[in-house]
């Protein structure tokens, strides 16, 4: 006999296969008695499951949407299938919230099977993401790894190349991501300098964190940061306009 909890599970996905079921058809599809699927019902509702239920013989149980969100039951496609989503809409900015998309994905990625994130390692090895003709490239594992130090609060080894190709490595402690529209910019803490300071992300090379976990005592505006940052960077051409009087 499985246990409730993976009894619970079945019962889920059972319920989110087909908009209704008998308490009969439920409780042959799991080989269990009525009187435990009504039971199971009345766990997966304190659970937050919002399951509605028909009487009569005709009757049965359905599930609609919840007031919160309770855990999702996916298979290995369908959790490949919303991640390869999440990926692209951070990149591309389909949804409007960037960060969103890819707060989410970090945390899909960090509960999916390993042989799910293997098959979305192989398949983020083989996409190409085809940028704007002025819009740097940046690979989703930079992204997600960029992600994942801001979220871990721990000072970080950063493999960085500024505007001029010069290569650096230098400590930080990380913050935030900003998205501009065009470029992703990592701010962090520059741990030698003392200076809080924006990096474009596709300029990074390597993370490496350094188990060292930090406290950020009153850390900036990270989208005002980027936003002088960027206002007062280098430009690649610059042109005079007279205007007649």
């Amino acid at each position: 006999m499985i246990s409730a909890s993976a009894r619970l599970l079945r019962l889920v996905s059972l319920l989110v296969a087909r908009p209704s079921w008998t308490c009969g058809e439920l409780a042959d599809r799991m080989a269990v008695t009525d009187r435990t699927v009504r039971r199971d019902i009345a766990k997966l509702r304190e659970l937050g499951y919002a399951v509605e239920s028909e009487p009569g013989p005709w009757g049965g149980y359905r599930l609609r949407a919840g007031s919160r969100v309770p855990p999702l039951i996916l298979d290995d496609e369908e959790a490949l299938a919303v991640a390869v989503g999440l990926r692209e809409a951070a990149l591309s900015g389909a949804l409007g919230g960037d960060q969103a998309a890819l707060s989410a994905l970090l945390k899909l990625r960090q509960v999916l099977p390993r042989r799910i994130a293997d098959r979305l390692g192989e398949m983020d090895a083989a996409f190409v993401h085809t940028p704007r003709p002025d819009e740097p490239q940046i690979t989703p594992g930079m992204l997600l790894e960029l992600a994942a130090a801001c979220r871990q609060g721990e000072r970080t080894r950063l493999s960085y190349r500024d505007w001029e190709g010069r290569a650096t490595v230098r400590d930080v402690d990380p913050y935030r991501l900003v998205h501009t529209g065009r470029r992703w910019y990592f701010v962090a803490r520059d741990v030698a300098q003392g200076q809080w300071r924006t990096f474009r992300a596709d300029r990074v090379d390597q993370l490496q964190p350094t188990g060292h976990p930090v406290e950020l005592i009153d850390p900036p505006d990270p989208a005002q940061l980027v936003s002088r940052s960027v206002a007062t960077g280098p430009y690649p051409l610059s042109a005079t306009i007279r205007l007649p009087v």
